[in-house]
């Protein structure tokens, strides 16, 4: 059975739905998701809880915190998908299954026990894989359409050294692209990328060594 936030409004909480439902809740523009709530914007400006106390609400099922999960999470999750997949569609819909598959996980009583941002950021890695195992990987060749409408040389190599770094990148492993993605695509600090794929400082600073390396290598090589 899947639930989906309704009824805020009247201290109902959390009403029957369907996985449809669900998604749409999730995948909704932000501001749009409070008309599906029914909810009207407060004048007040609410405190802030800390993820702790939204991971204890969401577990509730209280529909204000799951709202809060998506606006908060939503942008990081966003672009660590981008970076990773270079497919801003492709993307889009990791991220709402991320969402999806948190509250399947909440409403089957399996919610992450300690850390909701390196839970999301689990299933979202795991969500990336899946979308490169469906889908091989292809270089996307310049288009001469698009050279010839107009595009400076400048420009044209620009594009060219983009793709270059993103054939690069698809040479790393995939933990050592999670590592670079969350670092540089997301800008998070080594103790937030720990948290996030649920591994010590030490092995994420190795990681990132190992990939800074071996990036630089393949770039070589793309140069050569």
């Amino acid at each position: 059975m899947c639930v989906t936030p309704t009824n805020v409004g009247d201290g109902r909480g959390l009403g029957g739905g369907c996985a449809v439902q669900t998604a749409i809740f999730f995948s909704a523009p932000m501001g749009a998701r409070d008309i599906l709530v029914g909810q009207t914007q407060q004048m007040v400006t609410p405190s802030v809880p800390t993820e702790a106390e939204l991971l204890a609400q969401a577990r509730r099922l209280d529909a204000r915190a799951l709202g809060q999960i998506h606006d908060q999470y939503y942008p990081e999750l966003y672009r660590f998908a981008l970076y990773r997949t270079d497919d801003p569609d492709a993307a889009q819909d990791i991220v709402s299954e991320v969402f999806v598959r948190l509250l399947d996980a909440l409403h089957k009583q399996r919610a992450p026990q300690t850390t909701l941002r390196g839970w999301l950021f689990g299933v979202a890695a795991h969500l990336v894989a899946d979308h490169f195992r469906r889908k091989p990987r292809e270089s996307t060749p310049l288009d001469e359409d698009w050279v010839s409408n107009g595009s400076t040389s400048a420009e044209a190599e620009t594009r060219l050294q983009k793709q270059a770094v993103r054939r690069a990148l698809q040479r790393l492993t995939a933990e050592q692209q999670d590592v670079l993605g969350l670092r540089f695509g997301d800008g998070f600090s080594v103790e937030q990328t720990a948290e996030a794929l649920g591994k010590s400082v030490t092995a994420v600073k190795a990681l990132q060594f190992r990939a800074s390396e071996s990036l630089r290598r393949a770039l070589a090589e793309e140069n050569a």
